[in-house]
């Protein structure tokens, strides 16, 4: 899509010890992007992600969010920044096994939203994701692709300008895998960016751009 960059990544690069997991990276993500990190196991993905969402700080080179640069950015406005502008889908799920389905997507507080419309949002974000009748379900008697579904929920209730996705569709049977995908994509028409480290195929020809580290 047209328009300023949500993301822009500028010569990053990244080190464990005497070893470099990338370097030089660069890369510009705007409104309604999808772009696909891949590469093999242990190279790197998971920490760029967290680079990329305030998280972690890279070695080298700076992120920007919205043009503001994210780890010279004061610890609140980092902490207000993955409140209200990033979503997270992690790879163990990070839900809360005793709280029900809606209690798990009520933690997400958007500012300004209402607490009606953000009720309304759960509700559209639970059907959306195939969980729709279930929300006093506890996530701890759900399956792994389940609780992957209920994590990608969260975000639709957020609705962030910047989607970082780690592995969102791995050990996940073919249904929970195509939820995922559909709620992924109704991000990205929605206008988030989406940055997804992947090593499904699926994954990458839907997101349409990549980067392999």
């Amino acid at each position: 899509m047209s328009g300023a960059p949500v993301l822009e990544v500028d010569g990053a690069g990244f080190d464990v010890g005497s070893r470099t997991l990338w370097n030089d990276l660069s890369l510009s993500v705007r409104a309604g992007d999808a772009v696909a990190v891949t590469g093999p196991s242990g190279q790197g993905k998971s920490t760029l992600l967290r680079c990329l969402g305030g998280l972690q700080p890279p070695a080298r080179g700076n992120v920007r969010l919205l043009g503001e640069d994210v780890h010279r950015s004061a610890r609140r406005t980092r902490r207000l920044m993955r409140r209200d502008r990033v979503g997270f889908v992690v790879q163990d799920h990070a839900v809360v096994p005793q709280w029900t389905i809606e209690q798990n997507l009520g933690v997400v507080r958007p500012s300004g939203v209402p607490r009606r419309e953000r009720d309304e949002r759960i509700h559209d974000a639970a059907n959306a994701a195939g969980l729709g009748g279930r929300l006093q379900v506890r996530a701890g008697f759900l399956s792994g692709g389940e609780q992957q579904r209920v994590a990608v929920a969260r975000v639709l209730v957020q609705r962030p300008v910047l989607v970082l996705a780690d592995e969102p569709t791995a050990s996940l049977d073919e249904m929970s895998a195509a939820l995922v995908r559909d709620g992924l994509e109704r991000l990205r028409s929605a206008g988030s960016a989406i940055v997804v480290a992947t090593h499904d195929p699926g994954l990458q020809e839907w997101a349409g751009a990549e980067i392999s580290l």
